[in-house]
């Protein structure tokens, strides 16, 4: 999951709240939550499937925009204070990705645990993936490890950029980075199950670091000159939205594994696809943008962290039991339909209950934690000179 643009109304800090991020996170979950439904109902290689149902083989790219819009919520301060002479508090940094994370995955844990009686779920506490050992709770968690690792090195990055030196270092960090990124993922054998690290920071860095440059880039000459011609953005959200959705069908059509196989820099290429796309809507003007940005889709975004975590099981225990049964999808469309649809809404009404009740209070206390800390020491020395 991704960080939140905003906190509870009228609670929210000036700056931080863009509807079209907000939006934007609504569309990764409905894509999440499709992809989840294509799998349970085991819609895989079916010759049949329409094109609506064949790119929600590839709704897994919803996590792949959480990464990016965490990458572009959360540098995008720290550049603003680079920029303005202000120092971002890691203090706070961490007190505000504590209150926005940790309560309601612990909850999310300790439910888990006494649903399933597999201690192995407690190990999950200290955010180390368990993968499906805690099925099916555990499904999605290993993404919220994966945020977590680019918590704790984020602040740093920005702290060591501040220098000339820092920067050199980040800089050496990042082609090295690069280069075994790129070796490791055209090694044979790299989508091991055994292999630690396909969906840790190291794999999944990118998508970070794409949304990051890109807060670099809404910081820029080069955002003002794409605000004044709606035009060029839409061009480049049509290209990007067109590519992704080329990307979901093949995708969606060779398989998973047969897909990252073929081409394992696929999670970077969505990645820079989904980064035009947030430029481009951020930079659109046009009321025709209301398609993706509105307020169903951003009702979808503010309750996206609980239904993440909530709607895997609600799935699993309303469709499971017709499967085992040995009840066909295909000659017992209606049965099935019906228990999608109650999936559904009981996923929506569980989410909000818990938005409402778990995740407000604390989005409250997050709210209270100013960003900057004052002035940065080397924008003091530089007024006083």
């Amino acid at each position: 999951m991704s960080e939140r643009s905003d906190s509870p109304a009228g609670l929210r800090q000036p700056g931080s709240y863009l509807p079209e991020l907000e939006s934007l996170r609504g569309w990764a979950i409905l894509l999440v939550v499709g992809f989840h439904y294509f799998g349970v109902l085991g819609l895989a290689g079916r010759p049949d499937n329409p094109a609506w149902v064949t790119l929600l083989g590839g709704g897994n790219t919803g996590v792949t925009l959480f990464f990016v819009l965490s990458g572009f919520l959360l540098a995008r301060p720290f550049l603003q204070g680079l920029r303005n002479g202000q120092q971002v508090s890691i203090r706070r940094f961490y007190s505000a990705r504590f209150f926005r994370i940790v309560p309601l995955y612990y909850a999310a844990v300790l439910l888990a645990w006494f649903m399933t009686q597999k201690v192995v779920a407690l190990k999950a506490l200290l955010f180390i993936p368990i993968g499906f050992q805690a099925f099916p709770f555990s499904v999605p968690w290993w993404s919220l490890c994966t945020e977590i690792q680019f918590y704790l090195l984020l602040p740093w990055v920005m702290w060591l950029v501040r220098f000339r030196a820092g920067r050199w270092l980040v800089g050496g960090a990042l082609l090295a980075w690069a280069a075994a990124h790129v070796y490791l993922f055209h090694s044979p054998g790299w989508l091991s199950p055994t292999n630690p690290w396909e969906n840790s920071l190291f794999g999944r860095a990118g998508a970070f670091l794409v949304g990051a440059l890109c807060a670099g880039f809404s910081l820029s000459a080069g955002y003002a000159w794409l605000s004044r011609r709606s035009f060029v953005a839409f061009g480049l959200l049509t290209a990007c939205l067109l590519g992704l959705v080329r990307l979901w069908l093949w995708f969606s059509l060779s398989g998973e594994r047969n897909a990252l196989q073929a081409l394992p820099m696929y999670h970077n290429i969505e990645s820079l696809l989904w980064g035009g796309v947030m430029l481009g809507l951020l930079a659109l003007s046009w009321r025709i943008k209301a398609m993706l940005v509105n307020p169903l889709a951003d009702h979808f975004g503010r309750i996206s962290y609980s239904l993440y975590l909530i709607h895997v099981p609600v799935q699993f225990y309303c469709l499971y039991p017709l499967k085992a049964t040995g009840l066909t999808l295909d000659a017992n469309a209606d049965v099935y339909l019906m228990r999608i649809a109650l999936s559904l809404v009981l996923s929506w009404a569980l989410a909000w209950l818990s938005y409402r009740l778990v995740e407000m209070p604390f989005l409250r206390l997050k709210s209270h934690l100013a960003t900057y800390s004052g002035r940065a020491p080397w924008a003091r020395r530089a007024a006083d000179a």
